[in-house]
């Protein structure tokens, strides 16, 4: 689109997906999710323990892409941005895979063998449980006399307040409600204003998002903490949520590039120009050096304080066939994307910037990777090929990616693949940097 855009050069009622131009791929993801579900329920059955890392590690994999489209919904209309809505019904969409997510990881909040095997703070909790029900006691006092036998149980005591079974459980459940609510409202008030034209939606839109951004930020990063950092419970840093935070928007910011990518192979999102990738490689770049300075400042703090335990978890990622994982993390996950999105031609050109968000997403995996498994430790401490070290991870990825994969793609014909009556569409089908 060269010339000035109008609504007359636009379908009248917006563009719809023609999931017949998207079979492919879409039964491709079907026949992942298929393999994926079918390894998975193998491996969850034979090595509940190993594989519990599998899934958590795919699960929270797909939770922050999610999670980041939920962000650039709510950061597009709390800004009144306006050249973003060429492109903002495919963050919608992907941010309502929330539910299909809550859905996969019910095994997290159900399976107490799933629970135990990640969290071992969950198992000393039952075992506490269990004593406090034989002496008729709280189960935090039975926690407290299970503690003056094993000294490093004092720190669960402390924390009592927030690790107890109840509490999490209920935290895992509200995680998903604040996603989905925030998710749904943004989509509902968006696809009717593609049937009445209302300017009041893009307003309700802009109010809502200032309020529940707060609560976005909050559920993101303690989301991080009760399923990451709560591998270790006598783990912590002050820096997670951001950590985690920024992964979130840079890997959704891949994916949004590759969807539009994929999309405009089929001949859809003809709107989309050299401008929005031009956008689209700068917030990616942007996010680059803000998830650097976030790792490089956890890592330096933790460093220079010396915790023993704060230390541990670079400790044992510093270790064995970890160290060399660390190393690529900071050349693949930052030092590669720096240089490559430094120039303007590439991210404007559809094919190269395709490229490196390939790389982009590939690395975000990676370094959710190396966050999780080294906990589990039959890894690359051990060798690759260990038993369950990765066909299992492999499965679940299958399981996961595929199965939202899959969704994601048939909701896209549900409604037209931008807001049709936004009335800032012509100012970002016309935008220019």
């Amino acid at each position: 689109m060269s010339h000035h855009v109008t609504f007359k050069d636009l379908p009248e009622g917006g563009e719809k997906f023609d999931t017949a131009k998207g079979a492919k791929m879409i039964n491709a993801f079907g026949a992942a999710a298929a393999i994926g579900l079918a390894g998975s329920g193998y491996f969850f059955f034979s090595r509940t323990g190993e594989f519990a890392y599998s899934w958590l590690f795919a699960f929270f994999f797909a939770f922050t892409v999610v999670a980041g489209a939920c962000f650039w919904i709510l950061l597009h209309s709390a800004s009144n941005s306006g050249w973003g809505v060429a492109i903002r019904r495919l963050w919608e969409q992907l941010a309502n895979m929330i539910l299909p997510l809550a859905v996969l990881g019910l095994p997290l909040l159900l399976v107490p063998t799933v629970q135990d095997s990640l969290y071992e703070w969950m198992e000393h909790h039952r075992e506490a449980a269990h004593h406090a029900h034989e002496k008729g006691e709280s189960v935090a006092d039975a926690l407290h006399h299970m503690a003056e036998g094993n000294s490093h149980l004092h720190i669960l005591v402390d924390k009592y307040g927030y690790l107890n079974m109840w509490f999490w459980k209920f935290r895992f459940v509200f995680y998903f409600f604040a996603l989905w609510h925030i998710a749904s409202t943004l989509r509902r008030k968006s696809v009717l204003q593609d049937e009445d034209g209302d300017i009041k939606h893009t307003v309700k839109s802009r109010t809502f998002s200032c309020r529940w951004l707060l609560f976005y930020a909050l559920t993101v990063t303690f989301a991080a903490v009760d399923w990451l950092m709560g591998l270790d419970y006598a783990w912590f840093s002050t820096m997670w949520g951001v950590y985690i935070f920024a992964g979130c928007a840079w890997s959704s910011m891949a994916v949004t590039i590759l969807l539009v990518n994929w999309l405009k192979s089929i001949g859809h999102l003809k709107i989309v120009t050299e401008e929005h990738y031009h956008l689209m490689g700068k917030l990616l770049f942007a996010f680059t050096v803000f998830w650097a300075y976030i790792a490089f400042s956890q890592y330096f703090l933790i460093w220079y304080a010396n915790i023993t335990e704060e230390t541990r978890f670079y400790l044992i990622r510093n270790t064995e066939g970890w160290r060399w994982v660390s190393i690529f993390i900071v050349v693949g996950h930052f030092i590669a994307p720096f240089v490559l999105l430094l120039s303007q031609p590439r991210k404007k050109n559809p094919a190269l910037i395709g490229l490196i968000c390939l790389w982009v997403v590939f690395m975000h995996l990676v370094d959710i990777y190396w966050n999780i498994m080294p906990e589990r430790g039959p890894s690359l401490a051990i060798g690759l090929m260990a038993p369950g070290a990765w066909v299992g991870d492999v499965f679940a990825l299958l399981a996961v990616v595929g199965t939202l994969g899959f969704l994601f793609l048939r909701s896209l014909g549900k409604h037209s693949l931008y807001p049709c009556r936004d009335p800032r569409l012509l100012e970002s089908a016309n935008v220019v940097n």
